[in-house]
Parts: structure tokens; C-alpha cells; sequence
């Protein structure tokens, strides 16, 4: 297992704005999604990057806690935003941040944008 680190400021604010205003996939009732959104949000201070994609064209992340890092279990959520140049992600897995993903659409991004350059 990859040794944990700190999130950086950016990650974290486009994490934080992930949750607040990333698009669902799924059909959650309103009252509902706001609810696991606060839940999801209260993990943001505590969330570790465990590894990146390794690609080296994307600055992805696996996410975790201090117990370790998330696992892909169900029920899975996932949320997205866009930019000009890539399309994120964001995994929540039984409950717990897991993955944030950027994917770039045809240059290389090498670092995650600003969250106020995100389009929800």
C-alpha cells in the first residue's frame, strides 16, 4: 500500500466542490441527496490521497482515511463536473470518498483546475 498524504488546498476545494455541485448518477430523492452530501462533505478534512492513476497525463487520486484507503464497494455513487479541457469524477463508495478522477479530453492536465473553473 502507497504511504498516505495530504490532500492539497486544490484538491480539496475541488473535492469539497465536487460534493456540493457535482452532477448524480443515479435517482436519489432531493431530501436524500442532501443528507449523504453533508455526510460526504464531513469527510473532506480527513480524506488522504493514497495513490495517483499513474498514467501520467492525469492528476487522479485514490482517496481514503486514516483506517486506509476506500474500496470499491457498493452502493456506488458517482458525481461529475466538467472543465474545457477534462471531465471529473468523483467515486463514493459505501458511503466514503474513493477516487477522484480527472480525465483529460486531449492534451494531457496534469494538475486539477481551479473549483470555480468547474461547470456542473
Amino acid at each position: 500500500m502507497t504511504s498516505p498524504r495530504n490532500l492539497t488546498q486544490r484538491e480539496r476545494d475541488v473535492l469539497a466542490a465536487m460534493i456540493e455541485r457535482g452532477e448524480r448518477d443515479d435517482d436519489i430523492p432531493h431530501a436524500q441527496d442532501a443528507a449523504e452530501r453533508e455526510t460526504w462533505l464531513a469527510q473532506v478534512d480527513d480524506t488522504l490521497a493514497y495513490g495517483s492513476c499513474g498514467c501520467s497525463e492525469c492528476p487522479s487520486i485514490e482517496l481514503g482515511d486514516a483506517s486506509g484507503p476506500a474500496t470499491d464497494d457498493e452502493p456506488r455513487v458517482v458525481l461529475s463536473a466538467s472543465t474545457d479541457s477534462a471531465y471529473l469524477m468523483l467515486f463514493i463508495d459505501a458511503g466514503r470518498l474513493s477516487y477522484l478522477e480527472l480525465a483529460p479530453l486531449d492534451e494531457p492536465v496534469l494538475d486539477f483546475p481551479p473549483a470555480a473553473e468547474l461547470s456542473f
